[in-house]
């Protein structure tokens, strides 16, 4: 697997890849109402290319893709918060899922000098929470988000290494 940093020319690829995962991921969780407004809103091209351009030019944020014989399969985006990364996007297709391209993706993170890290989860998402847990992040708290026009219960999880 090869890890570089995503190019404007991956956006209809992370698109695709953000859609199919999260539809797979979520087909239980949300109403279909919920899940036809996350396809029609939900990462538009022209706000992917926003976030790889951001991450491109500034030291606070990160933005790669997972590569398998030259396909994307994967990607990560990353923030600094004030001090704490926080993964907004990490989206594996379901089919390369459990091979260790999140674990590579977020270890790639951590090799860039991100300390701590933290993800916030749908609390019903628990293959989720499974693979966080599982890496060494730990349930810090939970609260309610409105998703799409739907109240979820959502778990921070924290890495600290």
């Amino acid at each position: 697997m090869e890890i570089r940093e995503a190019v404007p020319a991956d956006a209809a690829r992370i698109h695709d890849i953000a859609l199919t995962s999260w539809m797979d991921t979520y087909e239980e969780i949300y109403s279909e109402r919920s899940k036809a407004h996350f396809v029609q809103e939900a990462y538009p091209q022209e706000e992917v290319v926003r976030a790889i351009r951001t991450a491109e030019e500034a030291r606070g944020e990160y933005f790669n893709v997972g590569l398998i014989d030259g396909e994307i399969v994967g990607f990560i985006h990353a923030i600094d918060v004030e001090g704490t990364w926080e993964i907004v996007r990490l989206y594996v297709l379901p089919k390369y899922q459990q091979n260790g391209i999140g674990r590579r993706l977020i270890r790639e993170l951590e090799l860039q000098g991100a300390s701590p890290i933290e993800v916030y989860v749908e609390s019903r998402n628990y293959k989720a929470r499974h693979f966080l847990t599982s890496y060494g992040f730990k349930e810090i708290s939970e609260t309610t988000e409105e998703v799409f026009g739907q109240v979820e219960p959502v778990t921070r999880l924290q890495r600290i290494y």
